[in-house]
């Protein structure tokens, strides 16, 4: 709907948020600050209600494994990462959920903060720190990660020059209607963005597009966009 001179700008409530989208001006509304002139909307408050990574987040993703759904998608992502870097590249996946796409695809290993994540891929010799301490990685993944990030620097900047981002995360239409969705979620989505609301944003960071694709809406997902970008330059 575009930024008016009438309406009031609220200042930044946060630090350590998102660099560049910290200096976007924002309009207040309830708790969430929108920069719609740049597409995007995040929570006002970033340490309000925040969600609990532990067993019970874990266990909603185990429930969700081996479903015909997750099948059909963590195919898609395994085909889109394949696509670019080829089944040998090892990989690390941010933000692992249940394990379920490292199991997948192989030669992938993970970085999480659940704790019971870190312990379900300590044991099977998979967890990687960040930042990452060696070179093996220049391909990372982040399904259903970027908008939970308060600071998404501190994992992009894993990422060479050059190399490659694989992500998928919700995506909408209008970025002034968050509440409408059933991907609002207070404490834990931080973030929220339109479709080239995400793409301008993180070409800041120096990263171009390759490919978008609703693989997962497909698959019965709702508003969910996939994309791959490879990394060019440092921000």
């Amino acid at each position: 709907m575009g930024q008016s001179a009438a309406r009031r700008i609220e200042p930044v409530l946060n630090s350590g948020m998102d660099r560049f989208i910290a200096a976007f001006p924002a309009v207040r509304d309830g708790d969430l600050m929108l920069c719609d002139d740049y597409g995007v909307t995040y929570q006002a408050d970033m340490d309000a209600d925040p969600v609990e990574y532990g067993q019970q987040y874990f266990d909603n993703y185990v429930g969700l494994k081996g479903q015909e759904i997750a099948r059909k998608i963590n195919a898609a992502r395994v085909g889109l990462v394949d696509r670019f870097v080829g089944p040998a590249r090892p990989v690390l996946d941010v933000g692992v959920g249940s394990g379920e796409f490292i199991q997948a695809r192989g030669n992938t290993y993970g970085h999480d903060v659940n704790p019971v994540a870190i312990e379900w891929l300590k044991a099977r010799g998979l967890f990687v720190d960040v930042p990452v301490p060696d070179k093996r990685f220049s391909a990372f993944t982040f399904w259903d990660v970027i908008e939970h990030l308060r600071d998404p620097y501190h994992y992009l900047r894993n990422v060479p020059v050059p190399g490659f981002l694989f992500t998928s995360l919700p995506i909408f239409a209008d970025i002034t209607k968050v509440r409408e969705s059933r991907h609002y979620k207070p404490g834990e989505h931080l973030y929220y963005f339109t479709e080239n609301g995400f793409v301008s944003w993180i070409a800041r960071y120096g990263f171009r597009l390759l490919e978008r694709n609703d693989d997962e809406t497909v698959a019965g997902r709702d508003s969910i966009l996939s994309f791959a970008f490879k990394r060019e330059s440092a921000p």
